[in-house]
């Protein structure tokens, strides 16, 4: 993943979902709304590193947590 901004991150995933199969795309859809729902809830920022990001999801205990599920 290297130094890829959230956004970045999201977008490309986004991106590269048409090419998917359907429950394939769902998931990604499931995960990327996860993601922005973190960002939205300030748990990360958009413009933080992935792996950064990745190190202050886990600290509040996981996706579903930092996307409030």
């Amino acid at each position: 993943m290297g130094s890829k901004s959230v956004s970045y991150y999201l977008a490309e995933l986004e991106a590269n979902m048409e090419s998917k199969p359907e429950q394939v795309r769902e998931g990604i859809e499931i995960y990327v709304g996860l993601w922005r729902r973190a960002v939205e809830r300030g748990v990360v920022l958009s413009s933080d590193e992935i792996g950064a990001a990745l190190a202050k999801i886990e600290e509040s205990g996981g996706l579903y947590k930092a996307a409030g599920e």
